[in-house]
This record gives structure tokens, sequence and C-alpha cells, in this order.
């Protein structure tokens, strides 16, 4: 079997994940002040980053980006943008909205964590994904190479 044979078998898993290390490796901070003097906001942090994605055997297989803007006013409120595009076709996307415990980078990136339903509604070229819909369950897991950030997806099929 060839090697990128191999590789989109591999990807057809739906169970994958981005090394944490990795990610803040990317990451980027993008200026914020506040619009007005009166502002409720007493801080915030606007970062955006993106990561290798690996399928359970450890190979790469795909990318996850993700934005993170925290607002502070006496909660770190957190809106995450999340974006896992797979070389297999899945392309997909959500919102985290999360409340982080400090504006510490791994506690941010953490804030990924979350269930939802999401589908994969962007069509590049042939896509078997395109227009069905998943439970993912994005978690987190100490490992000897490092925290890893999972993303387990499982289709829900429509009667």
């Amino acid at each position: 079997m060839s090697n990128s044979k191999k590789h989109k078998k591999n990807c057809k898993k739906q169970k994958y994940y981005i090394l944490v290390s990795e990610f803040l490796s990317s990451l980027i901070q993008i200026p914020t002040s506040n619009v007005s003097t009166e502002s409720t906001t007493t801080d915030s942090l606007y970062i955006a980053g993106k990561s290798n994605a690996y399928d359970v055997d450890g190979k790469l297989c795909g990318n996850c980006s993700a934005t993170f803007i925290c607002i502070n006013n006496g909660l770190i409120y957190t809106d995450i943008s999340n974006f896992l595009t797979i070389d297999n076709g899945l392309i997909i996307s959500w919102l985290t909205p999360t409340v982080v415990a400090n504006l510490a980078y791994d506690s941010i990136v953490n804030g990924m964590v979350t269930e939802c339903i999401v589908s994969a509604n962007t069509k590049i070229n042939k896509n078997p994904f395109y227009g069905k819909t998943y439970n993912m369950i994005v978690s987190t897991e100490k490992t000897d190479i490092g925290d890893k950030v999972w993303f387990k997806l499982k289709e829900i099929k429509h009667k």
C-alpha cells in the first residue's frame, strides 16, 4: 500500500489530536484596546494559533486552528472560534464560549474542551463528509509526549 493510501486510511478514523506545545509555539497576539474610556472591560487578550492534527496512530493528517478573544471584567470570558481540517476531506468549525481561570496561554487553549454538535458544511473538491452531522467531544489528556487535545467525532444518523 502506498504511503498516500495508507495516510488516507489512517485519517478515516474519526479521532484526532493536537499537541498543546505545538499549538502554543504557533500563537500570535493581536493587539486589543478598549473602544470607550468607560468600558467595563478591564483587560483583554486576542490570540490565534495553528497546529498539526494527528490521527490515533500519531500520523500527521491535517491541522487545527483557533482564535481566542478573552475579555476580563471580573470574570474572564473567552470566545473561541475553532477549525479542524483533515486530509481525508473533513472540514468542521465550531464556537466554544467558556470561562477560563486565568489569562495563561495553556489555560486558554485547554478552554477548547467541550461537547458539541458539528456539521461538515464546507465542500472543497470531493468530500465524503459534506452534509454529515457529528457529536464531537473535545477533551485533554496528559501523555509522555505532552498534553494533547482530542477531537472525537461520532456521526449522528438522521432517520
